[in-house]
């Protein structure tokens, strides 16, 4: 089946963390389109900058401040999917209106990846928070164009934030939407655009005091230059540390390094804030920089020692989003089905007090398969909830409370994944922490979903929640219905 892609803009022309609105339209009668395929695109530019330099370039990546977490941890955690940019989402058709409208997916979609994704989500590449510290030193994973060797000048440029269809609805999954059958079609988000930031791995303190290799130089020391004879203009340095491939290496054209040296005219200490014109990987490993100003004027004779580089921080960093478009994958059939079931999401939200435990009772849509309980702080479920218990309909789903990490918690989270009809990739609940090396003992985040497969009835369900936590609960509590829908 051949597919064309067809893009169409959002109705607004400017986004901002104020400017967070954003509607998408598919045209009536324009055609078959696989949503399964198709996606939304946000195009931002990450800009780092410091006004005496303005022609130096970071290693800039994409991050997400959730702002939740004591000492707000959740501000360097690495979500682990795109769809955490969308706080509430609407899919709404000219002849069948309102078609899915969840509250809260960017809670529903990131709580749910870590149980269905593994760290090597880290890797894809269609995630635009992967560049975090993984088992290496420092990532250079971020938007603009770098390179480590060479007198190529890296450059900053824009990059593209896809969010599938398929990651936001359970409408998505549809692979023959006839716009002729279902009109005009809006799609509205509103957007997380006030929690997007800009994270480094390589900074001004990292990694230039880690040595490269056990026992060997460190990233930020050099060799003493060569004595000076006539005296002059200083430009160029050598690493002491010897880099086996070009991945390992720290530096890039146009990164901003503050060089820090000895000069017996001058003393100890002398710094000078250079920008990398070139890159030069020796054969014997060590690296050969050149700047595009001078380190230092040298007196005839004399020897620059005691040389150390760290990278000098931007002074102003803020996210551009420049647009947002729907990259929709029409197809050649002539027609689609004009009635589709799929999975949906209902959403409950409830303010509760900040205590050490909770029992009480919601009331659950008609037709729902399994509901998913969340205590989000902000939207990350980390409460530190010890132990829980359901009852349908004032009858108990365990005979005793379910402890978590337990056999028969992770027995309760396998039974409400298989009737969810997804697969229960990871146990590790937990998040991962993009400002530490994965190695570390503190590079997760634990979090908890706590979920029940529900019998099907075409009446509202009483479910009964009881949580017990080791501290007090955020106050924030998520029910997701999820249950069978037709159009």
């Amino acid at each position: 089946m051949a597919l064309n892609i067809v893009k169409y803009s959002a109705e607004q022309g400017s986004f901002s963390a104020t400017k967070n609105n954003v509607d998408l339209h598919l045209p009536a009668n324009s055609g078959v389109y696989d949503l399964s395929k198709s996606y939304i695109n946000i195009n931002v530019t990450l800009n780092e900058t410091i006004a005496a330099h303005p022609d130096a370039v970071y290693t800039s990546a994409l991050s997400f401040v959730e702002g939740g977490g004591a000492g707000n941890v959740h501000n360097f955690v690495a979500p682990p999917t795109n769809a955490v940019i969308v706080k509430h989402c609407d899919f709404i058709s000219q002849s069948k209106g309102s078609i899915e409208r969840i509250r809260h997916v960017d809670a529903l979609r990131s709580n749910l990846a870590i149980y269905q994704k593994d760290k090597s989500y880290l890797k894809e590449d269609k995630n635009v928070f992967k560049a975090a510290q993984t088992e290496q030193v420092f990532s250079k994973g971020g938007a603009n164009e770098i390179y480590n060797v060479g007198s190529v000048g890296s450059r900053v440029r824009p990059m593209d934030v896809r969010v599938d269809l398929k990651d936001l609805f359970g409408f998505g999954v549809v692979e023959q939407y006839d716009s002729s059958k279902f009109g005009n079609t809006k799609i509205h988000l509103q957007c997380n655009f006030d929690k997007l930031g800009i994270s480094e791995s390589i900074t001004a303190t990292h990694p230039w005091n880690v040595a490269v290799r056990t026992g060997g130089a460190t990233y930020g020391a050099f060799d003493n230059n060569a004595q000076n004879v006539g005296g002059g203009d200083e430009f160029t340095i050598t690493s002491s540390a010897v880099y086996n491939n070009i991945e390992e290496i720290p530096f890039h054209t146009n990164q901003l390094l503050t060089v820090t040296f000895t000069v017996a005219t001058g003393g100890a200490d002398q710094t000078e804030d250079c920008r990398i014109s070139s890159i030069v990987h020796n054969a014997d490993g060590n690296v050969e920089i050149t700047f595009a100003n001078k380190i230092h004027t040298v007196v005839a004779g004399e020897t620059m020692t005691a040389i150390s580089v760290v990278q000098k921080a931007p002074t102003a960093s803020t996210v551009t989003i420049n647009k947002v478009e729907l990259v929709a994958y029409r197809t050649e059939d002539q027609s689609g089905p004009g009635d589709i079931q799929f999975m949906s999401y209902s959403t409950e939200s409830d303010s509760v007090p900040a205590a050490g435990s909770l029992n009480k009772q919601y009331y659950l849509p008609p037709n729902t398969l399994n509901a998913i309980v969340m205590t989000p702080n902000n939207i990350y479920s980390t409460d530190t909830v010890t132990k829980y218990r359901f009852t349908l309909n004032n009858k108990a789903t365990t005979n005793r409370d379910i402890e978590v990490k337990s056999g028969l918690h992770y027995d309760q989270l396998n039974k409400s994944f298989i009737n969810m009809g997804m697969k229960l990739s990871n146990l590790d609940e937990s998040f991962i922490r993009a400002n530490q090396l994965q190695t570390a003992d503190d590079s997760r985040v634990q979090a908890h979903i706590f979920c029940t497969p529900v019998p099907v009835s075409a009446n509202m369900t009483q479910m009964g929640l009881e949580l017990t936590s080791s501290g007090a609960l955020s106050g924030n509590i998520l029910i997701f219905s999820q249950r069978m829908s037709k159009v």
